[in-house]
C-alpha cells in the first residue's frame, strides 16, 4: 500500500513538517479506556483466549439477510452482476452475505478459521462463489485479491491506528469502501455490569462520528449516514446473554446469577443505533 504524503516519519527528513493529526490521536487514545485492566486479564488467563462464537454470529449473518439498510444499499448499488466483494473481518458473513447478488464473488478475511468456514458455507449456500484468507487487517492487504467493493462491519472499534486501516481498505478496492458501526462503542450497554459487577466505571468515547473525523482528517471523501438497525430478538437466549456478559467482564460462571439479575433489569436495545461511513475510490 502506498504510504501517504502526511503518514512519513518526521525521521525521514528533518526538514518535512508531519501535518498533526488531532482526531487519529484521540481515536486512540479514547479506545486505549477500553482496555480491561490488567488484573482482570490475568485472573482469566487460567480459563483460556477468548474467542468468538461462531453460532451466534451465524445467526447474525442470517439475520443481516433481512436488513435493507444504507450499509447494503451504498455497496449493492455500485455492484453489477457477478461483482467481487472482500469482507474484512468478514465473522459468519453478515456484512456481504447480503449483497448476494448482485454480487457473485465474496471473499472473506478473518482471524477464526470456524468463522471463515461459516462464512463460505454460506456463501456457496446462496450461489456465491467464496475465498477465505485467514489473517489479522491490515497486516494481510497484500494477500487480498482486487475487489469492486470492500465492506468492513463492526470492526474499527478494534483498530487503534484507524488513519492506517481505512487507507488499507481502500487498496483492493475499485469502486468503494463500506464501514458499518455502532454510534457508540458496542459495548458501552455493559457500563452498568461493569459497575456493579467490579465497580470500575466505563468510557463514553470514541463515537462514529469520531470515527469519520479520523477518515476526513486523511483526506478521505468520507459519508456519513446515521440510521436504526433492529437487534434480532433469536441472536441469543438467556444463557447465552450471560456467557457473553462473564466473558467481556472476565468473570467466572458463580458470578451467573449477578448477571442474570442485571440482564433482567439493563436489557439490550431493541435497536442498534448504527452508522454507514462510506467513500467511492479512484
Amino acid at each position: 500500500m502506498p504510504v501517504q504524503p502526511d503518514e512519513r516519519d518526521a525521521g525521514d527528513d528533518p526538514c518535512v513538517a508531519v501535518p498533526a493529526r488531532p482526531a487519529a490521536a484521540h481515536w486512540s487514545r479514547a479506545l486505549a479506556g477500553w482496555a480491561v485492566p490488567d488484573h482482570l486479564e490475568v485472573a482469566s488467563t487460567a480459563r483460556g483466549p477468548m474467542r468468538f462464537d461462531v453460532a451466534r454470529f451465524a445467526r447474525i449473518a442470517e439475520h443481516a439477510l433481512r436488513i435493507d439498510g444504507p450499509s447494503r444499499q451504498r455497496a449493492s448499488e455500485v455492484l453489477e452482476a457477478g461483482g467481487a466483494v472482500l469482507d474484512v473481518g468478514c465473522g459468519a458473513g453478515a456484512g456481504s452475505l447480503p449483497l448476494v447478488p448482485p454480487a457473485g464473488h465474496l471473499v472473506g478475511l478473518d482471524l477464526q478459521p470456524d468463522m471463515l468456514a461459516a462464512f463460505a458455507a454460506r456463501a456457496r449456500a446462496l450461489g456465491a462463489e467464496a475465498t477465505t484468507i485467514e489473517g489479522r487487517w491490515p497486516d494481510d492487504v497484500g494477500r487480498v485479491p482486487e475487489v469492486d467493493v470492500v465492506v468492513c462491519h463492526h470492526v474499527v472499534y478494534g483498530a487503534p491506528e484507524l488513519a492506517t486501516f481505512a487507507h488499507a481498505l481502500a487498496a483492493p478496492a475499485r469502486r468503494r469502501v463500506v464501514i458499518e458501526l455502532t454510534r457508540r462503542h458496542p459495548l458501552t450497554w455493559l457500563t452498568p455490569f461493569w459497575v456493579a459487577l467490579h465497580g470500575i466505571e466505563r468510557p463514553t468515547e470514541p463515537s462514529s462520528d469520531h470515527a469519520a473525523a479520523v477518515l476526513a482528517e486523511v483526506g478521505l471523501p468520507v459519508v456519513v449516514e446515521h440510521w436504526d438497525k433492529p437487534r434480532p430478538a433469536e441472536v441469543e437466549d438467556s444463557d447465552e446473554q450471560v456467557r457473553f456478559v462473564r466473558d467481556r467482564l472476565r468473570l467466572g460462571p458463580e458470578r451467573d446469577e449477578e448477571i442474570r439479575a442485571l440482564l433482567a433489569a439493563h436489557p439490550q436495545p431493541a435497536h442498534r443505533e448504527v452508522t454507514t461511513l462510506w467513500w467511492d475510490v479512484g
